[in-house]
C-alpha cells in the first residue's frame, strides 16, 4: 500500500464518523471566506447552540456544578458542533463521541447521587492536540507511517483532566511532527482558519484554533515550542498561555525530537474566554502534577502571584513596555493599529506603558534555528522513512548539519549566555518605569505577519523569544484586520530577508476579517501574574470599546 492510499484510508475512516444526522446539508464554496457565522441549526437545535455560544467557561462550569446543564447534553452539543466544523474547516484527526457521552453519564449519575462534582471541570468538553496520548485512541502526530498506532496509556495531563472531572471528546490537527506554523500534514490534509479559509489556522496547535474558533470547544490543550499554542489562538481571536517549562505535565504524551532539552515544549491552554487560563492552569496545579510526572515542578497554585504581589499589588499601577518591531522583521500594518489600541486603553486605566528595546533578536533566532536542527532532520526522517512520505514544513533548514554531541553543547551554551544577557536587559528597566520595578510585562505581536496565506512561511521569532527564554505568555485578542484601515504602506529599508518576504505578503483585502492578537510576555514561572495581567488588559480594552 501506497503512504497516499494508507492516508486516503485514514481519512475516510474519520469520515465515517459523522452521524449521518450531524452532517451538513451543504457545504459552502471556496467563495465563502469567513464560515464562523454558517448556519448550523440543521444539526444543532436551539439547546446546544445556546450551550455552545456560551463562549465562558466559567459560566459553562457554574451551570454543569449545579446541574442546570446536564454532562451529557453539554457534551452532545460540542460533539455536534465540533463535527460541523470539521466539516467547514478540517480540524480533527480522531472522534471518540460514544466513549465521552459514557464518560458523560457516568458524571450526571455522580452529581445526582452525591450532590457533588467530580472535580473543578466537572463536566467541561476539553479536546486535544493530536500529541497527547489518551488510551485506546490512534494517534499519528501527522506522521502516514504512524497511523495504526494506539496509545496504550493516558498521558498525565490527559489523566488529571479526567480526574479533574472533564471530559475528552475528540484530537485535532497538526502539522507533520508539529514542526511548522500550519496545520497540514500528509494523512488529513490542511486545516483553513474559519474566519477567512483563503489563510491559514497557524500550528502546530492549528487544529485546535480552528475547532475552538468555530465554537466546537470551549477549552482546548496545546503545545508550544516555538509558538505553536499561541499562534493558532492569535490566528482565531482567542485567549492562550505558554506556561514556562514542566508547569503543566508533559510525561506521555508525545513529541518529535523526544530528549532534545535545549528547548523544551510545553503543554498549556487555548480558550474561548480568558477565564478559561485561571480554571485550566489552577485546575492542572492543583491536581499535584509532580507527583506523577517526575519532570514537573512542585509549584501549587499561588494567589498571592495572581493577586500581583510582586507587580505593586492587586490594586497597583502597572507599567507594560511594547515591543512595536523586534528590529528584524517588521508587523505587518495592522498589529501597530492594536499595538497602539492597547496603548491607549491601557493608558485610561491609569497604568504606564513605555516603549521596549529590543535585545539582539537576530542572534536569539539564530540559536532557536541551531537547537531546532541540531538532529539534521534525522528524527522526522525516520518517521517519514516508515511510509515513504515526503517531508514537509519550513522551520526546519532541509540542509542542516547534524551537529556533534560537543557542536549542540556549544549552541546550548550560547542560549545560557543569550538568555542571561536579555534577563540583564530586562531588570534594566527599572530605571525607566517609575515604579521602583523591571518593566512588569512586554506586550508585542503574536508574529510579524496576520494569518499567512496557505503554504507561506512566517517569521516566528516574536514567539520564540519566550521559548528561548521561558518567559511564561499569554495572547489575547484585540481586532481583525480591517482592509479599509491597514492599509499596505511604502516600503522600507529592509533588515532581513524575513522583512522583506513579510512586506511582500501583505496585501489588506488578502487578510480581511483575519483576527489581530498580542501577546503579554511575563517573567518565567508567572502563570499565575500573566493570567491576571493579561485579564486586566483585556478588561482595559474592552472598556476602551464601550
Amino acid at each position: 500500500m501506497t503512504w497516499q492510499e494508507a492516508a486516503a484510508q485514514k481519512r475516510a475512516k474519520l469520515a465515517a464518523l459523522i452521524p449521518d444526522d450531524v452532517k451538513l446539508p451543504t457545504i459552502p464554496g471556496p467563495e465563502v471566506l469567513n464560515v464562523t457565522n454558517y448556519p448550523l441549526d440543521s444539526v444543532l437545535s436551539a439547546r446546544d447552540l445556546e450551550i455552545t455560544n456560551t463562549a465562558d467557561v466559567g459560566i459553562l462550569l457554574e451551570k454543569l456544578s449545579t446541574g442546570a446543564w446536564a454532562a451529557t447534553e453539554v457534551t452532545s452539543a460540542y460533539c455536534k458542533r465540533a463535527l460541523a466544523a470539521h466539516q467547514l474547516v478540517n480540524c480533527l484527526t480522531e472522534i471518540f463521541i460514544d466513549q465521552a457521552l459514557t464518560r458523560a453519564k457516568e458524571l450526571d449519575e455522580y452529581l445526582k447521587t452525591t450532590g457533588k462534582t467530580v472535580g473543578p471541570l466537572h463536566g467541561l468538553p476539553i479536546s486535544l492536540k493530536d500529541q497527547i496520548d489518551v488510551k485506546g485512541i490512534e494517534l499519528t502526530m501527522g506522521y502516514v507511517g504512524w497511523i495504526g498506532r494506539v496509545s496504550k496509556e493516558n498521558s498525565v495531563c490527559a489523566q488529571l483532566l479526567l480526574d479533574q472531572g472533564a471530559i475528552i471528546y475528540v484530537r485535532t490537527n497538526v502539522p507533520q511532527a508539529l514542526m511548522f506554523g500550519e496545520a497540514v500534514n500528509n494523512v488529513f490534509g490542511t486545516t483553513s482558519n474559519p474566519f477567512n479559509r483563503n489563510l491559514t489556522c497557524g500550528g502546530s496547535s492549528g487544529g485546535e484554533g480552528a475547532l475552538i474558533g468555530m465554537k466546537g470547544s470551549p477549552l482546548g490543550v496545546g503545545s508550544d515550542l516555538g509558538g505553536s499554542i499561541r499562534i493558532p489562538a492569535a490566528f482565531q481571536g482567542l485567549y492562550a498561555l505558554r506556561p514556562s517549562y514542566n508547569r503543566v505535565p508533559y510525561c506521555g504524551s508525545t513529541n518529535s525530537m523526544e530528549g532534545q532539552e535545549g528547548i523544551p515544549s510545553v503543554l498549556g491552554p487555548l480558550s474561548s474566554s480568558i477565564n478559561g487560563l485561571k480554571i485550566f492552569i489552577k485546575a492542572m496545579a492543583d491536581a499535584k502534577p509532580w507527583l506523577y510526572d517526575p519532570l514537573a515542578l512542585r509549584l501549587p497554585w499561588n494567589e498571592d502571584s495572581y493577586k500581583l504581589a510582586d507587580h505593586g499589588g492587586e490594586h497597583g499601577k502597572l507599567c507594560f513596555a511594547i515591543m512595536w518591531d523586534d528590529g528584524v522583521c517588521k508587523p505587518m500594518p495592522p498589529y501597530k493599529r492594536a499595538l497602539e489600541q492597547t496603548k491607549a486603553a491601557l493608558e485610561a486605566a491609569g497604568h504606564t506603558v513605555i516603549d521596549w528595546v529590543p535585545y539582539d533578536s537576530a542572534g536569539g533566532w539564530q540559536i532557536v534555528s541551531d537547537i531546532y536542527n541540531a538532529d539534521g532532520g534525522h528524527d522526522i526522517d525516520l518517521a517519514c522513512a516508515l511510509s515513504g512520505e515526503p517531508r514537509m514544513g519550513w522551520v526546519l533548514d532541509k540542509d542542516a548539519k547534524h551537529l556533534s554531541t560537543y557542536e549542540y553543547w556549544q549552541v546550548c551554551r550560547a542560549k545560557t549566555i543569550w538568555i542571561k544577557k536579555h534577563l540583564d536587559h530586562w531588570t534594566a528597566t527599572a530605571s525607566s518605569t517609575g515604579t521602583g520595578r523591571p518593566v512588569d510585562a512586554i506586550i508585542c505581536p503574536i508574529s510579524a505577519n496576520a494569518p499567512q496565506p496557505h503554504g507561506k512561511s512566517q517569521y516566528i521569532h516574536y514567539t520564540t523569544l519566550s521559548n528561548l527564554c521561558d518567559y511564561t505568555t499569554s495572547v489575547f485578542p484585540v481586532t481583525a484586520c480591517d482592509p479599509a484601515i491597514d492599509v499596505k504602506l511604502p516600503a522600507h529599508e529592509f533588515r532581513s530577508s524575513a522583512d522583506k518576504m513579510i512586506y511582500e505578503l501583505y496585501e489588506p483585502e488578502m487578510y480581511r476579517d483575519a483576527p489581530i492578537s498580542l501577546q503579554c510576555i511575563g517573567r518565567k514561572n508567572e502563570e499565575e501574574a500573566v493570567i491576571r495581567m493579561t485579564e486586566l488588559i483585556d478588561a482595559a480594552l474592552k472598556t476602551s470599546k464601550k
